[in-house]
Parts: structure tokens; C-alpha cells; sequence
């Protein structure tokens, strides 16, 4: 699906600042993909990537499909232009995300609902960065159009733990094999915390592919 002349946008994966650069595939092969030096996209100057540099890669395809891998740079080739190695996981390796990364995935994690100044911990079934849908405990009494703070837990792949703590508003409530759900959306979403919840699943998302849960 890759091809020559593509331009995708890099991400590390270990990274706290959530910078981005964009470059353009320069050469495919058997051993990977060869693109040109990426580009900050803030600052707009040449970045040096050090090789075992751990990146998450997209791209659009057919300009209506947006795909996603996991990358590591691999070393550097010197041709007509320098160009850097990076590894290409091939066509089984790619996943495919909303344009507007509002991925939706399955995710059990640990999150308190804060309403009228009481706090209720639950679960979360699904999430995404534009809301979740959580588990609702006797007691929490909760119905559409009520505003309420959720903080959630997001264990990543480094080990680490981070919270988000981020207004919401109940959608709807419904039931579900025996137990009931509420739709929770988000308000007032930093850029932080939009992007720790992006992360956390897309990491979400490979562990499910890994353990063959998702296609």
C-alpha cells in the first residue's frame, strides 16, 4: 500500500513533548523504507533521528483512509540525497484509524466519576479521545445530560501510569448483558490529555492485534 513519493507523518512513541514531523518515502525495499530527513512540523527545520528511535507512522490512503504502523529506525543510506532507514512492518502491519483519531477501542481501565461532589470508581468498557463509555455501580444514578469529572487511568506501555482528569457529560445510559453502560463524552480537552488517550490506544490497538483480537 506504501509506495514511493508517499508522505507520512512521524511520531515517537517515548516522547513527552508530542512533536511531529513529516517527510516523504524516498525508496522501498526488502528491508524496510528509505525516506528523506523529516521535518519539524512546528518549528520547520531538519530533525536528526538516532537509529533505534521508536515512531508511530501514518499516511493517507486513496485520500480517505488513514493507516497507521510502528516504526524503528534502522541506520541511514547515502545516494543522490542521505536518507534514513526505517523499518516497515509490511501491508499485514498496518492499521487502519479515524481521520479524526477519535479510535474507538475496547479498554478496561480504572476511572472515578466525580458528581455532586461525591466520587464513584468504575471501570471503562471502551475509550477514545472524544469520550468513553464506563460501567455504571449501584448508587451512581446517573441519566442523560449530566455533567460530571471523570479521571481516568491510562497504564502505558513503558510501565508508567498516567491520570486525565477531564470534564464530561452523560450521553445516554443503557443496558448490556445484564449490566448497565453509560456514553460519556468529553469537554474541554486539552492537548495533553487528547493526546496521552490517543496514544494509550493506539498502544491498546496493537495489543489487540498482537493477541489476534482485532483485525
Amino acid at each position: 500500500m506504501i509506495k514511493t513519493g508517499t508522505t507520512l507523518q512521524l511520531e515517537p512513541i517515548h516522547n513527552e513533548t508530542f512533536d511531529r514531523y513529516r517527510c516523504r518515502v524516498v525508496e522501498l525495499s526488502e528491508e524496510g523504507i528509505f525516506i528523506d530527513y523529516p521535518i519539524h512540523t512546528q518549528t520547520e527545520k531538519a530533525v536528526f533521528l538516532i537509529d533505534g528511535t521508536q515512531l508511530k507512522a501514518s499516511f493517507t490512503f486513496n485520500e480517505q483512509t488513514v493507516l497507521m504502523f510502528e516504526t524503528e529506525v534502522m541506520g541511514r543510506k547515502l545516494s543522490k540525497i542521505p536518507m534514513i532507514h526505517l523499518h516497515y512492518p509490511g501491508d499485514e502491519g498496518l492499521m487502519k484509524v479515524q481521520r479524526r483519531q477519535f479510535v474507538r477501542v475496547e479498554a478496561s481501565t480504572d476511572i472515578s466519576l466525580k458528581k455532586n461532589g461525591q466520587f464513584y470508581p468504575t471501570i471503562t468498557e471502551d475509550l477514545s479521545a472524544g469520550g468513553c463509555a464506563v460501567v455504571v455501580r449501584k448508587g451512581m444514578d446517573l441519566k442523560s445530560g449530566d455533567g460530571l469529572s471523570t479521571i481516568i487511568v491510562l497504564p502505558m506501555q513503558t510501565g508508567e501510569c498516567r491520570y486525565a482528569e477531564i470534564e464530561g457529560k452523560v450521553i445516554r445510559v443503557w443496558e448490556k448483558e445484564h449490566k448497565q453502560i453509560a456514553s460519556i463524552e468529553f469537554v474541554h480537552l486539552t492537548e495533553n490529555q487528547r493526546q496521552h488517550i490517543l496514544r494509550y490506544c493506539f498502544e491498546r490497538q496493537l495489543d489487540l492485534r498482537k493477541k489476534g483480537l482485532l483485525e
